[in-house]
């Protein structure tokens, strides 16, 4: 049986943590909501162009 996540929460594009979409910070980019665990994962993110690959998770993340 797969776990679904339920509709209140979302993984953290910079650093895949899962994090809670009601209390967490987000930004809107190509007419999509991202959430992140915080202020360090949202603004590698900014700082990103929209056209560049991912990363592989690098675990700098300072949430651990």
């Amino acid at each position: 049986m797969t776990m679904n996540p339920s509709k209140t929460e979302a993984i953290d594009p910079v650093c895949g943590m899962t994090v809670d979409t009601t209390t967490t910070i987000h930004a809107e980019r190509d007419g999509k909501t991202f959430y992140f665990c915080g202020e360090h994962c949202r603004e590698k993110f900014l700082s990103t162009p929209a056209d560049a690959k991912p990363d592989k998770k690098s675990g700098d993340c300072c949430c651990g």
